[in-house]
């Protein structure tokens, strides 16, 4: 906001601190952080508890001489809330391609004795033991049809006989997880944006509507001004962010939804550094253009534009997940007014390089030093114009 000398910052600092005071006291804060807490806290339990009681279905191929273990295995796997579905799959090539797609869980081929058991990630506790005694079985069925073996030796087979686990995506369930965090910080990100953004747009109009800007710049300097109540609105928003953000986290390790911490952690620290950054940048765009209306009725039509910035790249990032390599989204992600949404989601979902958030934070800077010298000349030159709306151009070259 330009050079701040002692007085200034002093300045800045009380209109800052009026800012916050008035916000952080009031019962939208208080009572929509304590409702915000509730529902992000409500969902995370309700999902685990929603998981932990779901009927999981296991579906399962067989290749060749295993389909005589379908029967058997779906007999051994009951109640408990699992229920097994074979299938007969004509090669074991054909049946790891179902396994990758998602149309397996298992693929079960080679001896019954000591089948190759494939699967995506993880493979079922209860369909594993099940497993392990039904292949023990066979093996003990098939020692002793050999007549004449030394009973020890049986046992010794029955014992040895175990099936070989194949995971053939292990890190598809830590995936899945980073997916449904990076959904949760891109919304999260994209409401607050616009949340706080529009409180920043809100006080300045009503400032002029009252006519109290007229009292507070007979004291102090319009970019103080401006810079104060950036930043103080900011930190009452900062600081929602920090309690949601703090009881999502808890929620999730304590359900075990979010089973990799890191993965939390970083979700959390990549959303309020990009909050920070987002935050700024698009207040400082919200201040310009409320500073060009007089009426609260007016204001939609100068926000509309900018609420659409921040709608564009929550909606972009679905289409991100679907191709997290793709040139498009990964640029995207890197340009100041889609960053704060994409690349703070990509950092959650874990396909943000670093290089690629250090570039992404580095323009976002530039950008709002840009917008910085931007807002603060059409606000200056704006922000006492009582009655119509003030153009654009009128504002930039200051124009009365």
């Amino acid at each position: 906001m330009g050079g701040l000398g002692r007085d200034a910052l002093h300045t800045v600092l009380l209109i800052l601190r009026r800012e916050f005071l008035t916000r952080v006291r009031g019962r939208f804060f208080l009572i929509g952080t304590a409702v915000l807490v509730v529902l992000v806290a409500g969902f995370i339990v309700l999902q685990a508890v929603v998981l932990n009681r779901a009927t999981t279905t296991v579906r399962v191929g067989f290749v060749g001489a295993t389909q005589a273990l379908a029967e058997p295995l779906r007999a051994a796997v009951t109640g408990g809330g699992i229920t097994v579905q074979t299938k007969d799959v004509q090669s074991v090539s054909s049946g790891e391609d179902q396994v990758r797609s998602g149309n397996l869980e298992l693929l079960i081929s080679g001896d019954p004795a000591a089948p190759e058991v494939e699967f995506k990630d993880q493979l079922q506790p209860t369909v594993a033991t099940a497993l392990d005694g039904l292949i023990k079985q066979v093996a003990f069925e098939q020692a002793l049809a050999g007549s004449g073996v030394d009973p020890a030796t049986i046992e010794a087979k029955v014992a040895a006989a175990r099936f070989h686990p194949v995971a053939l995506d292990p890190n598809a369930a830590q995936r899945t997880q980073r997916i449904v965090v990076g959904i949760f910080v891109a919304a999260l990100l994209f409401t607050a944006l616009q949340l706080y953004g529009g409180f920043v747009a809100t006080g300045i109009v009503e400032e002029k509507a009252n006519r109290i800007v007229e009292i507070l710049l007979s004291t102090v300097r319009p970019r103080q001004l401006l810079f104060g109540k950036v930043v103080g609105i900011g930190l009452v928003g900062f600081i929602q962010l920090v309690i949601v953000g703090a009881v999502a986290l808890l929620a999730g390790l304590k359900t075990q939804a979010i089973s990799v911490p890191t993965v939390g952690v970083t979700a959390v620290l990549g959303g309020l550094l990009w909050f920070v950054l987002g935050f700024v940048f698009y207040a400082l765009i919200y201040a310009a253009g409320a500073s060009l209306v007089s009426r609260q009725e007016d204001l939609a039509m100068v926000t509309a534009p900018i609420s659409i910035l921040i709608v564009g790249p929550y909606v972009a990032f679905f289409w991100m997940v679907a191709n997290p390599g793709n040139p498009i989204g990964i640029a995207l992600s890197l340009v100041p007014p889609f960053a704060p949404v994409l690349m703070s989601a990509r950092m959650a979902t874990g396909d943000a390089q670093a290089w690629q958030v250090v570039l992404a934070v580095l323009l976002m800077v530039a950008a709002i030093g840009g917008m910085n010298a931007l807002a603060a000349r059409i606000y200056s030159n704006s922000v006492l114009r009582i009655g119509s709306r003030v153009r654009l151009a009128e504002a930039w070259r200051g124009r009365i």
